[in-house]
């Protein structure tokens, strides 16, 4: 499993033992996703950091790649655990 964040939150991680951390911004986010995927098959990608790669997350995704997006500095943004649940069974559970 490798991270994709940006510098803040990929330290974060690093100090919480994740030992695979890639540090990218929104220019640099394509090719280290790429460069990434040919190692790895779990991705975790920054929510901010995934607006700028849409393109290259849903190629990775078809090719059976697993990309998780998750929160960082900017906030949580789209309940995450509710979008992957949404996208794993095909529809959207709601009391």
């Amino acid at each position: 499993m490798y991270l994709i964040a940006d510098r803040l939150t990929a330290t974060g991680f690093r100090l919480g033992g994740l030992k695979n951390v890639h540090v990218a911004d929104k220019e640099s986010i394509a090719s280290v996703l790429l460069e990434v995927s040919e190692q790895s098959k779990i991705i975790l990608v920054t929510n901010t950091l995934a607006g700028y790669a849409q393109r290259e997350i849903g190629k990775l995704r078809n090719a059976n790649k697993v990309i998780i997006e998750i929160p960082d500095q900017s906030g949580a943004g789209q309940d995450f655990v509710t979008k992957m649940i949404k996208d794993v069974i095909g529809f959207e559970i709601k009391k």
